[in-house]
């Protein structure tokens, strides 16, 4: 559950259905407090923010409002109908195409880029003719959006603009496509003069399937004078598997930046097999590196990537005294992925090393102890392990982390070692810990335990509407797989609860007065401005829940090196929420470094989670909301370990 909240992320990551059982405490009344009836005639701003809200297309006033008197108006209705990303409203965005007023053409060519809508193809390659630059780069973006394969000569012929910003959304676009046909165009434009167009086009040349190809032009770049293209040229030499590139990735260990290294380590774990245990001295080197991003990248390439047996046996006993020597590591991250390796590659003699770090005081140590178990398969090594952490009392991450593994591994080896354990994960389906509950759902899905259907659907009609997104989400997921789709929901749609009819505050339509945000942490300050034009909804939600102290002393339960850092879970497991969800309010703003984003289980599944990107994400972009942005303290973000804490918040007026 924890992965599925970005994003990862990824992630963020995916689209991370609709409202769960409470809405936001009526943060609307940012202006004024008196509530006021969804029915009262409402003004044209605010009728289309309660539209957004609801999802209502077939209302019918944001079609009425797309062809409202004022530019303004039909601006902010386009908005809102790409947020719908309901292809039965795409139709009616087309005439905004050749409305006079260029901010309506540029929203609506946003919005039929959210939509996807294939049919929207020939007029948006129209509107790359557009007199406003702004439009015509918008048009881009969107027609790599629609994924329509038709499309890339004339994205093709855009990476030939004169205008940087059209270039630049051509390459991203030529991304989305991921059409072959693209590469040698791509290739022509790795040594434009501008860093920022040449490491889109590196990063573009990572989806085509074409090394022999494209490696050459792209391994030279591993020198650019840019760290970005630097860094890009690393991921997309271990995306396309490059096999010539293994010499100059190990140089690029060495390289100044962190964020080099680590894309180096991880593409030489793409690349790598049982042939390339040369690599292992190198790579065992970069535990002891000065940034913990790369240390912890180290020990988790270690774990995952070649196989050991071809390494000399100097390599390898080289190798697992580095790992040894992480289990004492300054960054709690690092000690869990150094145990971790350590058992994937020593099974019981690396399991007995890592032991101690159960009871280390961060669980994000712990866990990975446990992971370790998962990478081995070996039940009889993981049962005694995975029942201690599963007991009451222990942190509730670990707890969660132990069912999971525990489902898992029954799952796959059906060993008798780990039975035991399945009446525990029937009965954790009651446990008063909803999170856990849900957690001993998924297990038993996993193990494929079809006795248990009967007990998790009851689960789901006695608890399910009280639970946050991820732990209904697990539950229902379980029973898809133990029951059939359409018994899962069957169940699901009795237990949903009629919605109540909302009010909406009066204000609700307007944007929060406050300007930003201080995140004091124990790493540093961390200060935002808030984007409350283009995101109101998500700035009021979390301006809400900070004066409440909701975020004061959570951790940063995940940290990716070079994608994010992700706070605002007070469970720290990265499936908690405040008990609400709120809508995505996709914008044109892009993840750039310091750009703040909501984490999602999925589309309006926004709670209190939080992302902040370390490096640019372009695949990211119109899948989360964005609604801040770092304006001090880039480098406190970029030096965030797991399990730093935010001491508390502050709202600047």
């Amino acid at each position: 559950m924890t992965a599925a909240r970005i994003l990862v992320l990824a992630a963020c990551v995916a689209s991370l259905a609709g409202p769960a059982h409470a809405a936001p405490p009526s943060p609307g009344a940012a202006r004024a407090d008196a509530p006021e009836s969804a029915h009262a005639d409402p003004s044209p701003m605010r009728a289309i923010a309660i539209a957004e809200d609801r999802r209502d297309w077939s209302g019918g006033d944001l079609r009425r409002l797309l062809a409202d008197s004022s530019a303004v108006v039909r601006a902010r209705a386009a908005l809102a109908v790409g947020r719908l990303q309901d292809s039965a409203a795409a139709p009616a965005l087309l005439p905004l195409l050749a409305d006079p007023s260029a901010p309506v053409r540029r929203e609506a060519v946003f919005a039929l880029g959210q939509i996807g809508w294939k049919g929207a193809r020939v007029p948006l390659e129209r509107s790359l003719g557009d007199a406003d630059a702004g439009v015509g780069a918008l048009a881009v973006e969107a027609l790599g959006k629609l994924g329509d394969m038709a499309a890339t000569p004339a994205v093709v012929r855009a990476l030939d603009a004169s205008d940087g910003a059209r270039r630049a959304h051509a390459a991203v676009a030529l991304w989305r496509l991921a059409d072959t046909s693209a590469a040698r165009p791509l290739l022509r434009h790795l040594r434009d003069r501008d860093a920022a167009m040449r490491w889109r086009v590196v990063y573009a040349l990572e989806k085509l399937p074409l090394p022999v190809l494209i490696a050459p032009s792209v391994e030279p770049l591993l020198g650019d004078r840019d760290a970005l293209v630097r860094a890009h040229a690393a991921r997309t030499l271990g995306r396309l598997k490059a096999r010539r590139a293994e010499g100059p990735l190990l140089a690029a260990l060495a390289d100044s930046v962190p964020a080099v290294r680590v894309n180096a380590l991880r593409a030489l774990q793409q690349i790598a097999d049982s042939a390339d245990a040369a690599q292992l001295p190198a790579i065992a080197g970069r535990l002891s590196d000065a940034d913990p991003h790369v240390r912890v990248t180290a020990a988790t390439v270690l774990a995952d990537s070649f196989a050991w047996g071809a390494a000399r046996r100097e390599a390898a006993g080289a190798a697992r005294l580095a790992l040894r020597r992480g289990l004492a590591d300054p960054d709690p991250a690092t000690r869990g992925a150094s145990a971790r390796a350590l058992i994937a590659r020593t099974g019981s003699a690396g399991l007995q090393a890592a032991l101690p770090l159960l009871a280390d005081p961060v669980v994000y140590a712990r866990t990975p102890v446990l992971e370790g178990l998962r990478l081995t398969g070996d039940a009889a090594l993981a049962a005694p392990v995975l029942a201690g952490s599963i007991a009451l009392g222990r942190p509730l991450l670990e707890r969660m982390t132990a069912a999971e593994i525990a489902g898992q591994l029954g799952g796959r080896t059906h060993a008798g070692a780990l039975d035991p354990l399945l009446d525990v994960l029937r009965a954790g389906v009651d446990d008063p810990q909803m999170l856990f509950a849900a957690a001993c759902a998924g297990a038993l899905g996993d193990w494929g335990d079809s006795a248990s259907v009967g007990l998790l659907a009851r689960a789901y009609a006695g608890r399910g509407r009280d639970a946050d997104a991820d732990a209904r989400i697990a539950i229902r997921d379980a029973l898809r797989q133990l029951a059939g789709r359409a018994f899962a929901d069957s169940v699901e749609a009795a237990g949903r609860a009629a919605e109540p009819a909302r009010e909406y505050a009066a204000g609700f339509e307007l944007a929060p007065r406050e300007r930003g945000a201080v995140i004091h942490t124990d790493a540093g300050d961390i200060e935002w401005a808030f984007d409350a034009e283009l995101a109101p909804q998500t700035v009021r939600n979390f301006v809400t829940l900070a004066r409440r102290g909701y975020f004061d002393g959570t951790a940063f339960h995940r940290v990716v090196p070079d994608f994010v850092i992700q706070d605002g879970d007070p469970t720290g497991t990265g499936a908690g929420g405040p008990g609400w969800t709120i809508r995505c309010e996709y914008n044109p703003l892009r993840y750039e470094t310091g750009r703040v984003g909501m984490a999602l289980a999925g589309k309006d599944t926004g709670g209190s989670q939080w992302f902040i990107t370390l490096s640019p994400q372009p695949h990211l972009d119109g899948r989360y909301t964005i609604f801040a942005r770092v304006v001090r303290g880039l480098e406190v973000v970029q030096r965030v370990t797991q399990g730093a804490k935010i001491t508390r918040v502050e709202i600047l007026e």
